[in-house]
């Protein structure tokens, strides 16, 4: 799906799909800071794979404690209550965290944020290694370390978010971001398969695997040059405001609200989908070797999707590729309503997951070039936590339907609401209107219409 997400600092101009600025044009974003000319090819820019092989490290880290912490504290506790409350503790800790945290990141500087979340994370991964390797380790350090890697996690996303535009040109946003979304889907792959190995190894292993990682990754970034930018001056005791006005844009900006909107009601519904198809697994007796294959076949779906995203979004543009995403899901899902094995819906899972960077990328290009640089941090706080209700409430919706119905009866549900949203996305008008975000020759815009969404005027769609 074309990310993570408006109408927004354009000049009063609307433009159709067909009038997209083309790769290689030289027009300048309203919002974009200066960033590397585009002469410097992305894959010789040293501080964007600096990042990236940096956060892709501290990715894989994270995947691999997240598998271990719940067998630890089985094994050290034999409560499962145990174990889902260091997995609330961390969820609620990203809420708490997430609301304050895109403010933070528009006033403060945003490469001494990602290191020192880096930092302070290593850190308690590696008292957390040292209490494992010497003894049981209390339940209240468990509690307090997923407290800190979700509170930091929080805080480090948005933060790297808002300083790709940064270190990249406006031409290389696409590829950048679908790569971006790539190296989630390695650091789920690698840590989920690695995360259980490595804890058979030894309970401490995995934990020490993550520090390490942490620690490379604080390494990488350090080396990252970004360019200053102003900082906010204004008092925290106001940090209120800026947070309902990251909200307010969001909801100001048609297009990426209506895009947004859709995206998490797509993440939502496939979040329902991936549960009831695992717990279909497992009642059919499916050994747990073959889930995880499932699994993994739906992360090297992720993966390979990264490559070609760019490429759709380029040539489609935003409303035709989004809504082209949307029907090709409800096409999928009837299908895995209908099929049976392991094999068929690894498959079928894989081929969601290769659209999926298409959309991520769509809405995560239209969001950074429709955003000025002193709101990108709140805009992408306030949709990651949208995101992080709709993939908790798709996991509570799937085990409840899971309980009540057939696996075939829920995903035929599944599949009714992917079509609503699929005709909801073909038929929508702030899709079709999109905002340009080039400013018109000889003007520049007035320093107080920066943040103001431009005139709603509907347009037609491109052919």
């Amino acid at each position: 799906m074309r990310d993570v997400q408006k109408e927004g600092p354009e000049t009063g101009r609307l433009r159709t799909e067909e009038s997209r600025p083309q790769e290689g044009e030289q027009q300048e974003h309203l919002a974009q800071p200066p960033a590397p000319g585009p002469e410097l090819p992305l894959r010789s820019n040293r501080s964007y794979h600096l990042m990236w092989f940096g956060t892709t490290s501290s990715e894989i880290g994270l995947n691999l404690s997240n598998i271990a912490f719940p067998l630890l504290a089985l094994s050290v506790t034999g409560s499962p209550a145990v174990a889902g409350a260091i997995g609330a503790v961390n969820a609620l800790a990203q809420v708490l965290v997430g609301l304050p945290a895109g403010a933070l990141v528009d006033r403060w500087d945003r490469k001494k944020i990602m290191v020192s979340c880096l930092l302070v994370r290593g850190v308690m991964l590696a008292v957390m290694t040292a209490a494992v390797a010497t003894g049981r380790p209390a339940v209240w350090l468990m509690l307090l370390t997923a407290a800190v890697a979700g509170g930091a996690s929080s805080l480090f996303d948005p933060a790297e978010h808002a300083s790709l535009p940064l270190i990249v040109t406006r031409e290389q946003l696409p590829t950048a971001l679908s790569v971006n979304n790539a190296r989630m889907h390695l650091g789920q792959l690698v840590g989920t398969a690695g995360g259980g190995f490595l804890f058979g190894i030894g309970r401490a292993v995995p934990f020490l695997a993550d520090a390490v990682a942490h620690f490379v990754a604080l390494l990488t970034l350090s080396f990252v040059k970004l360019p200053k930018r102003p900082r906010g001056r204004e008092p925290l005791s106001l940090i209120h405001r800026d947070i309902a006005a990251g909200f307010a844009f969001l909801w100001n900006q048609r297009f990426l609200r209506s895009s947004t909107l859709l995206l998490l009601g797509l993440n939502f519904l496939f979040q329902v989908l991936y549960l009831v198809v695992i717990v279909a697994a497992e009642r059919s007796g499916v050994p747990a070797a073959q889930v995880g294959a499932m699994a993994a076949m739906f992360g090297c779906g992720g993966i390979l999707g990264a490559v070609v995203a760019p490429r759709i979004y380029r040539a489609f543009g935003p409303h035709q590729a989004l809504a082209g995403i949307m029907w090709l899901f409800a096409a999928i899902v009837p299908v895995m309503a209908l099929s049976r094995g392991v094999v068929v819906w690894g498959l079928l899972l894989a081929a969601m997951a290769f659209m999926a960077p298409t959309a991520y990328t769509v809405l995560g290009t239209e969001q950074v070039l429709l955003t000025p640089d002193d709101m990108r941090g709140r805009l992408s706080s306030a949709t990651n936590l949208f995101n992080g209700g709709a993939l908790a409430g798709g996991t509570a919706v799937g085990g409840l339907l899971s309980q009540w119905l057939s696996h075939t009866q829920a995903l035929v549900c599944c599949a009714v609401a992917v079509t609503a949203l699929a005709i909801t996305a073909t038929a929508s008008r702030s899709l079709r209107m999109v905002p340009d975000t080039a400013p018109a020759p000889d003007t520049a815009p007035a320093p107080d219409t920066e943040h103001m969404p431009a005139p709603a005027r509907e347009t037609e769609d491109s052919p």
